[in-house]
């Protein structure tokens, strides 16, 4: 399994253990159980080449005794949480998909996270500058509206949101960092399509203000965080049936 040194995240064994332990730690309220158990599993695989191990589906399942569906969905929890990054391995003698290779992700540092925001003409998006946490308790999110986002899908969101609720810069800084926390950990594979995660993020804003006309919502970042994630599951489920 030589192959798998080009893949690992870390230098010794030891950084691999304060990388999960700190996981761990920051996402104490998020994690399950069962997610806990699937990332002790996939970093003691992860040893010998630190920070990478090559599992199947099912052996994961069978040690924990969990199902398979269980599994995949816990795993799909921990790419969005940005703790571990799945990548598909073809075999080259034989060709197609065998096991997942999985990567156990450096802990981004608290001063990464508190990055300054962008520069703004408004007075409320200047005084946004402190993590953004919603009604979901199963999702960590940081101030990842902090960074410049790409003038043609953020103007394609802003205008969305704009047409249907009115202007409102705060609001937009909440949703669009709700967007950024549950796809950036996907946008680090080269596997998944683009296109595809920012057209689910689209679809599920507009479902999101949509359920306003119907239902008393109180938080729509919040609410929004709920559909997105749903449907980023769904397909997710489907691309790795």
């Amino acid at each position: 399994m030589q192959y798998l040194t080009e893949y690992q995240t870390f230098q010794s064994k030891t950084e691999l253990n304060d990388a999960v332990n700190e996981h761990l730690t920051r996402h104490r309220y998020d994690l399950t159980d069962t997610d806990r158990d699937i990332l002790q599993m996939i970093s003691r695989y992860a040893v010998k080449y630190p920070g990478v191990a090559h599992l199947k589906t099912d052996t994961i399942a069978q040690a924990i005794d969990k199902s398979k569906r269980t599994v995949q969905r816990s795993i799909r929890k921990l790419e969005r949480l940005g703790i571990i990054e799945r990548l598909p391995f073809i075999r080259k003698i034989s060709g197609g998909y065998g096991a997942n290779v999985y990567r156990v992700i450096s802990p981004v540092s608290p001063r990464e996270q508190d990055s300054e925001p962008c520069q703004s003409t408004d007075k409320h998006a200047k005084m946004e500058n402190e993590p953004s946490t919603f009604f979901k308790q199963n999702t960590n999110l940081v101030n990842t509206y902090a960074t410049q986002p790409q003038p043609s899908y953020y103007g394609r969101f802003r205008r969305l949101l704009e047409s249907t609720i009115g202007p409102n810069n705060r609001l937009l800084y909440r949703l669009y960092g709700v967007y950024k926390a549950q796809t950036a950990p996907l946008f680090r594979s080269k596997y998944n399509d683009k296109a595809t995660v920012e057209a689910l993020g689209i679809r599920a804003l507009h479902a999101a203000i949509q359920a306003t006309k119907r239902l008393k919502i109180k938080n729509l970042a919040g609410y929004y965080n709920g559909v997105l994630d749903r449907m980023l599951d769904r397909w997710q489920a489907e691309l790795y049936a």
